[in-house]
């Protein structure tokens, strides 16, 4: 699969060194490069894409990009789906400006193409922050009254903001976030264990995530390996999880890791659980 896209440069002659056009030119190529490369990973980590230089034309200066590898017609409009969240942004300073830039693409990218389950985009934010300031550094090379646009395949054109500027190092945006924490919850049993006290297999009702975890809680496990508590399938149990929540810089998402089991209150019989999961569905449901 192959696609193409545009950048077009409208310069001043007579303006400064004879390399600073060629220069910025290269930077925004290498800028869009990063960018489409960043979105096709959170797309798909495993998706392979290629940007290469086809064309370059003089006055105004044009660089064409030729995009080849999986999803490139949606990856080809990237640059002109960044140009168009670029309108008014002349300042970043703040993780939230680039998560909401971020959504915006991601929205964009699921409008554009339909994507292998789980049809979702994962866009990486310190990357996507890089590959922006790549564009800004880019634009401190024109002079007033230059400007920058992109194209695509179909003739749809883009004007990029050269205005736009980083007030910090997109490192120092975005920080780590780790905390241990202690929650009551409901788990479905997936796997138990009869000997031992090697890793059950639970999934957390309220935070809907499947992990493993050791019940440290001896004097439960004694019993249920006794067979005095019975589970079945289906049932559950409720108690003390402690945790890991963290997200790394420019994730997306909260992750989750190093579950314990410190306390079991109560087993809870598949009907029991059914019968409490549709009365919260229910009370959700009158609520709106």
């Amino acid at each position: 699969m192959k696609d193409q896209f545009e950048i077009r440069l409208d310069f001043k002659s007579n303006t400064g060194s004879p390399e600073r056009i060629f220069l910025a030119m290269a930077e925004y190529v290498s800028a869009f490069d990063n960018l489409v490369n960043v979105v096709s990973r959170g797309i798909d980590p495993d998706n392979e894409i290629t940007c290469e230089l086809s064309t370059v034309k003089m006055s105004p200066l044009k660089s064409v990009v030729d995009c080849t590898g999986g999803y490139c017609a949606t990856l080809a409009q990237v640059p002109l789906m960044i140009a168009n969240h670029m309108v008014g942004l002349n300042s970043i300073s703040k993780e939230e400006q680039i998560d909401a830039f971020a959504n915006k693409l991601e929205q964009d990218i699921l409008s554009d193409t339909k994507l292998d389950f789980p049809n979702q985009a994962n866009i990486n934010r310190l990357a996507l922050a890089k590959g922006l300031n790549q564009l800004a550094n880019a634009s401190k090379r024109l002079v007033e009254g230059e400007t920058l646009d992109v194209k695509n395949s179909n003739g749809n054109v883009f004007s990029i903001n050269t205005r736009t500027r980083f007030t910090k190092d997109p490192e120092d945006i975005f920080k780590e976030h780790i905390e241990r924490k202690r929650e009551v919850e409901t788990l479905l049993v997936k796997k138990s264990v009869f000997v031992g006290s090697s890793m059950w297999e639970f999934k957390s009702i309220q935070r809907k995530k499947a992990f493993n975890a050791p019940i440290e809680d001896k004097a439960w496990l004694k019993k249920y390996q006794n067979r005095d508590i019975h589970l079945e399938p289906g049932d559950a149990i409720s108690a003390m999880v402690e945790f890991v929540i963290y997200k790394e810089k420019g994730a997306k998402n909260y992750s989750f890791k190093d579950h314990k089991i410190l306390d079991v209150a109560l087993s809870i019989k598949n009907n029991e659980l059914q019968h409490t999961l549709e009365l919260e569905t229910g009370v959700k449901a009158s609520k709106h």
